[in-house]
């Protein structure tokens, strides 16, 4: 949605995937994009901007993120913080019916793509309002392309074992064997100029990996770390 361009999230996301794609993966990017606002809180967390570690994380996505004419993800598009051969897919989400034309279009707009970013609501599951789905994932699986998404983990289990309950699932939906997941967490104001702070868990999957992404991958978590 419009409303999150931005937050703590999109700081996290977009870094990893700068790193990840470098300069030699074309990079492709799914918004699952709903119009309108949900009517809830969770994008003021934009207080990131201030904190120089984040400058020091990513200057130029740091930039481009703060610097932003308005919070849409059109405007997010045009920020100068893409590789120059991005392609992005923005049609919004159709009711279910609609589903299969979508995915059909969205996997061949990105067809080009090596490395595709899929940013829905929560990850992969089987309620279509909020999740991308494993038939989707299996449609978008070619020889020599890895796939990203972002999901938030809950507090039914502990987060190891989501982790691996999650590449079971992957496996048996997709038949993909080279699964990586990072598991990320800052902390943010709890609101806006509060002293107190709250967790913010994510967790960025790689479907179809190779030894260069996990590479790039470990990369960043150093970096992050620091």
């Amino acid at each position: 949605r419009d409303q999150y361009v931005g937050d703590v999230s999109d700081a996290l996301k977009f870094a990893f995937l700068r790193t990840l794609a470098g300069n030699d993966r074309r990079l492709g990017v799914a918004w699952y994009y709903v119009p309108g606002d949900d009517g809830k809180s969770d994008e003021r967390h934009v207080a990131w901007r201030d904190e120089p570690a984040w400058q020091q994380l990513d200057s130029v996505l740091h930039t481009g993120l703060s610097s932003l004419p308005e919070r849409s993800v059109a405007a997010l598009e045009r920020a100068a913080i893409w590789p120059d051969t991005v392609m992005f897919h923005r049609e919004p989400m159709p009711p279910f019916a609609g589903r299969p034309a979508w995915t059909s279009r969205l996997v061949q707009e990105l067809r080009d793509a090596d490395l595709v970013f899929l940013d829905p609501d929560n990850g992969i599951g089987t309620d279509p309002r909020k999740h991308a789905t494993m038939a989707e994932l299996q449609m978008l699986r070619v020889p020599g392309r890895a796939m990203v998404f972002i999901s938030f983990p809950g507090r039914s289990l502990p987060h190891d074992q989501l982790v691996q309950r999650l590449h079971t699932q992957l496996a048996a939906g997709t038949g993909a064997q080279n699964i990586l997941t990072l598991r990320t967490n800052v902390s943010v104001p709890r609101h806006p100029g509060s002293p107190f702070v709250v967790q913010r868990q994510r967790l960025f999957t790689i479907v179809d990996t190779d030894e260069v992404l996990v590479a790039r991958a470990k990369d960043f978590a150093r970096a992050l770390q620091a």
